[in-house]
């Protein structure tokens, strides 16, 4: 965790670096420093997008699969053991995974927590220059320090809340509403409980940085996912027309 702390932390120097460079006067509102933040998760979201593109791809083959799942379903409907074994065979046959998802959770999570060691100690992974950091610009509009909590308790508030839309959008995604698909509904249903609470005692205590960047990536994620949702909703009413 110590050295993807340490790239996060250079990588958000190169692009603070950057800004100085191509804005010689700092934005009043937004410093250099949160601009970082926010750019740096943008970043960070588009190069794990092949992952999420895999996934919309297993998502795809998902609903392709559910009218046989459906039927799947309805016979074994009994026999609870005969139906995960039917299930899981045509699961393997079609090259598909209900639980393919929590692999870009697991990463932002690990990426989170890289993030929050740099906002501990940013002296070590990001700004090493000697009074650098205690010199620079460190607003958010509202926010006079991103380096500390916000106790307005508004960025925590918005941080839940997109933590929230996130998983109550992917919960709506067509290829997780059929049969075989219960055991993943059941965990983001669980997920879009428990993670907004533990985001707002989170945010509460943490960085305002560190919620900048949790809510940017929610706000790239929630678009990616109703984008991912149209597009699956597209390819199972054309599996319908073609079965029927």
């Amino acid at each position: 965790m110590h050295l993807i702390s340490s790239i996060l932390g250079r990588f958000v120097k190169l692009i603070y670096d950057g800004l100085a460079a191509m804005i010689p006067n700092e934005p009043a509102q937004v410093s250099y420093f949160a601009l970082s933040i926010i750019i740096a998760t943008i970043i960070i979201k588009l190069l794990i997008l092949p992952l999420n593109i895999s996934q919309m791809k297993n998502q795809k083959k998902m609903a392709k699969i559910q009218p046989e799942l459906k039927r799947i379903q309805k016979k074994y409907k009994n026999d609870p053991q005969t139906l995960a074994a039917k299930q899981q065979k045509l699961y393997k046959e079609n090259n598909t995974n209900v639980a393919a998802g929590c692999l870009p959770m697991i990463i932002t999570m690990v990426v989170l927590i890289a993030f929050y060691r740099v906002f501990i100690n940013p002296q070590t992974f990001a700004f090493t220059d000697p009074g650098f950091y205690e010199a620079m610009n460190k607003n958010f509009f509202y926010i006079e320090n991103i380096d500390h909590a916000d106790t307005t308790l508004i960025m925590p508030v918005i941080a839940a809340v997109s933590t929230f839309l996130v998983s109550f959008i992917t919960t709506k995604n067509p290829a997780t509403q059929g049969a075989g698909a219960d055991q993943a509904k059941s965990m983001m249903t669980t997920m879009m409980v428990v993670m907004p609470i533990l985001i707002f005692s989170m945010a509460r205590k943490y960085a305002a940085g560190l919620v900048i960047y949790w809510t940017v990536s929610n706000i790239f994620s929630i678009v990616q996912q109703l984008i991912t949702n149209k597009i699956v909703e597209e390819e199972i009413e054309e599996v319908e027309v073609n079965d029927k």
